[in-house]
């Protein structure tokens, strides 16, 4: 198990991805402070908390768009190097395990987008201290909400994992990402949000607080369903599929 963790490692050193993890979130939350510092009147003018102003403004764009987008190409790159010149009969005919490397390849995936979500928390409390806004840090919205809101993100993870490892040509997981992350914001609205994971997020990260996206603690109990059903079919599939 050390040794695919390693070779994994490896790779991701001569990716792009670990860059886009950290620099992608640190450019929102700069946004949303300078969002907030423009408006601060009419954002805080009838008493409404500073520091949650500011995680709000970072967060929208963040939750509605970036995150999902970030997995997507997270995602695909994890398996963008087996896929390309039919290098998975290379890897698999290596002596390793072949369901410890589909287990590793997704650990590592969520490693790298929980570092973004780590990114943000800190970078949100960064801007909120070099602007010096007053009012009370709301502790439990600016640490836990991110961290809920990546255990509500996790079938989707595992839905593009499972496309990443399926199909051998990138642009159809990353397509099909970006493509369900744009109406995201509209089904969270409807009737039908509890049928498209891509919701999800926007639900843990915004819920309770905008009590349109207020679904109660069913959002994680769905997730975390989800997180093992796909996970295991993608696994029954990879452990069957004709590779070597």
């Amino acid at each position: 198990m050390r040794d695919i963790f390693r070779i994994e490692i490896l790779k991701l050193k001569h990716s792009k991805v670990l860059w886009i993890v950290i620099l992608a979130p640190i450019f929102i939350v700069i946004q949303g402070a300078l969002n907030l510092l423009r408006y601060y009147d009419l954002f805080t003018g009838k008493g409404q908390n500073a520091w949650y102003q500011l995680y709000i403004q970072s967060m929208i764009f963040y939750v509605n768009i970036l995150f999902p987008i970030l997995i997507s190409i997270v995602m695909t790159l994890i398996a963008r190097i087996e896929n390309t010149n039919d290098n998975w009969k290379h890897y698999l005919s290596l002596p390793i395990d072949r369901q410890k490397v589909y287990g590793i390849k997704f650990i590592i995936g969520c490693m790298l987008l929980f570092i973004n979500i780590l990114v943000l928390i800190a970078s949100i409390y960064l801007a909120g201290k070099i602007t010096r806004i007053g009012g009370d840090i709301p502790y439990n919205t600016l640490f836990m909400k991110p961290i809920v809101m990546y255990v509500a993100a996790l079938p989707i993870m595992a839905i593009l994992y499972v496309l990443s490892i399926r199909f051998s040509h990138m642009t159809i997981p990353l397509g099909i990402g970006i493509g369900l992350t744009l109406p995201s914001m509209i089904v969270a609205n409807s009737k039908y949000w509890i049928v498209y994971p891509w919701t999800y997020p926007i639900m843990a990260a915004l819920g309770g607080d905008m009590t349109t996206f207020n679904k109660g603690n069913i959002v994680y109990i769905i997730s975390l369903m989800l997180l093992v059903i796909i996970f295991v079919l993608g696994y029954n599939g990879f452990m069957k599929k004709d590779i070597v």
